[in-house]
């Protein structure tokens, strides 16, 4: 009797910063790369990670409407996002005093980090990131 092997697939979480991973701006320790038919995205492989980078995020992008002048918008442009999730996870990592230039070495050590310093996200001192976040460009111009 011919006996199929069991395939362990592992369980994929979103990523609200993959784009960041897949663009070389960011490293994660929990980021993988999927596929389907040819288009290729970004996901986590750590649920508790997904979470706590999703609950950064929703913070970030809901303490950013001003400076993004997007009030009573829901929908944001790639460039917008690109300023809430890059500058964000920059300014973040300033206000942990990570020197690392535009860089993230490892967005769930930073994340567990802010978590640690701010166990109630809410508490972060959104006002002081918000110059980074303004100020940030994805390209910059030569």
């Amino acid at each position: 009797m011919h006996k199929t092997p069991i395939v362990m697939t592992q369980e994929h979480f979103t990523c609200p910063f993959s784009h960041l991973i897949l663009s070389g701006r960011c490293n994660c320790q929990f980021a993988a790369k999927d596929c389907v038919a040819e288009k290729e995205f970004g996901s986590c492989l750590n649920q508790d990670a997904s979470n706590l980078c999703q609950a950064i995020y929703y913070n970030l992008r809901d303490n950013s409407n001003f400076v993004l002048k997007t009030h009573n918008i829901n929908n944001l442009s790639v460039g917008q996002q690109s300023k809430v999730k890059m500058g964000g996870l920059l300014a973040l990592q300033e206000l942990m005093g990570i020197e690392n230039g535009d860089r993230i070495d490892d967005i769930a050590i930073l994340t567990n980090q802010i978590s640690a310093t701010y166990p109630n996200l809410e508490n972060i001192p959104f006002s002081e990131l918000m110059p980074r976040i303004s100020k940030f460009k994805f390209r910059k111009k030569p």
